[in-house]
């Protein structure tokens, strides 16, 4: 299994059987902010910093919940995952910093690429009763869908948010496999509907094309949209 499978092999059900020994990596984005003025005693970068890893890891949380993000949603997973979430990244990087205006005064906005141990986090889960399960409970029908080639884990998430946004009641990674990763989905719509609508209303960011039929599933390619910069309007006077 090479390295990419193995990183996605963590956001599967799979992940959260009992015996799990090591962690599993996953890379999530994040983003925190820090009041310049005052950070808790702590300096605005720490502190923004340290708000993006939460952010990095609450987002690794919803989307092995299965669950679209809401307010109520993220309390629950904030709950779940203890006072500081922060502590399931195994590193980061750093992408970027700016300055905005905030409900309190001006704040230092952080942005990273977090290493998150999806394998804790998906233990936290399932000890609060918030991991998704990977076969329909009942009362709905169960459907799989292939993604292929493996998509990066922001592309993945930002689907399986999607997918909930659409009217399946969960969607999660169900198991990995060399060049591709099966999605379970629990929903009164077929997957071909689902699939229909996921690509004329992909998440924002990332293209989904339909590629056909892998064994009865339908299969989806996730890409990355190109960045679509609009044209200065220059003002007639100055042409």
């Amino acid at each position: 299994m090479t390295a990419r499978v193995a990183r996605l092999a963590l956001l599967l059900g799979l992940l959260a059987a009992a015996g799990a020994s090591r962690a599993e990596i996953v890379r999530s984005e994040g983003e925190g902010a820090a009041l310049l003025a005052a950070a808790g005693g702590a300096a605005p970068h720490a502190a923004a910093l340290q708000a993006a890893l939460r952010d990095a890891a609450l987002r690794v949380a919803t989307g092995l919940s299965g669950r679209a993000p809401s307010e109520a949603a993220r309390a629950a997973l904030e709950a779940a995952l203890g006072p500081e979430p922060a502590r399931f990244a195994q590193g980061y990087r750093e992408l970027g910093q700016y300055e905005r205006p905030g409900p309190g005064g001006r704040e230092l906005v952080v942005q990273v690429e977090a290493r998150i141990d999806a394998a804790g986090v998906a233990d936290a889960l399932r000890q609060a009763g918030l991991l998704a399960a990977t076969t329909a409970p009942g009362g709905g029908a169960s459907g799989r869908v292939v993604v292929e080639p493996l998509p990066d884990w922001p592309s993945l998430e930002a689907v399986l948010q999607r997918l909930v946004e659409l009217g399946a009641r969960r969607a999660a990674p169900e198991r990995a496999e060399p060049g591709r990763v099966v999605l379970a989905i629990e929903s009164d719509r077929s997957e071909g509907a689902l699939v229909a609508a996921l690509v004329a209303s992909p998440p924002p960011g990332v293209t989904v094309r339909s590629t056909g039929d892998r064994n009865g599933m339908p299969a989806i390619r996730l890409e990355r949209a190109p960045e679509v910069l609009q044209p200065i309007d220059t003002p007639a006077a100055k042409r």
